[in-house]
């Protein structure tokens, strides 16, 4: 009987379709929200990771300040550096201009849910040009290789939902 070949290979990070699947794919963030509303500690140390940049990008609330590392989940962190050695790679970086967060502990801006941001799941750029509710000017090669890595794209959603700074990894949330 021949033995069945084991390799090292991981398999692909599949983007989740609502909340029961992101939970299932990135965990139960819930169960690390304190009964005064902040998160516990213990999810950022047992879940988030952080990623190398392959350029540097401002801060988009402090144009002065420049990053080469990002935090995001940790299941997320060769995906995002995959995105990122993309854009590198395909000469668009100077049309990612700003970094506007990954990672961030907080409510949709425009429902009562959590952000997939609480996740380390999405992240918003050049957010001065690409404000919510607008068409905004993000890069259609830029938005091709986001959406080549599973994100969705929210300068696809429709009235002032619209948020074309803003991709995520999950749909239907």
């Amino acid at each position: 009987m021949e033995r069945p070949k084991v390799t090292n290979q991981i398999e692909p990070l599949m983007a989740p379709n609502g909340l029961e699947e992101i939970i299932m794919t990135f965990g139960d963030i819930r169960e690390y929200v304190r009964a005064d509303g902040q998160l516990d500690p213990r999810w950022e140390t047992n879940f988030l990771a952080r990623v190398d940049l392959p350029f540097p990008l401002r801060l988009a609330w402090d144009l002065s300040q420049t990053i080469s590392r990002m935090t995001c989940h940790r299941r997320m962190a060769a995906v995002y550096a995959s995105v990122f050695a993309a854009i590198q790679q395909r000469g668009l970086q100077a049309r990612v201009s700003t970094f506007g967060g990954c990672f961030a502990f907080r409510p949709q801006r425009t429902g009562n849910k959590l952000s997939a941001h609480s996740w380390g799941i999405a992240i918003d750029l050049n957010p001065a040009s690409n404000l919510q509710g607008s068409a905004g000017d993000m890069d259609a090669g830029v938005v091709g290789i986001f959406r080549s890595a599973g994100f969705e794209w929210g300068g696809e959603w429709k009235g002032s939902t619209c948020d074309p700074m803003h991709f995520q990894f999950c749909t239907g949330y």
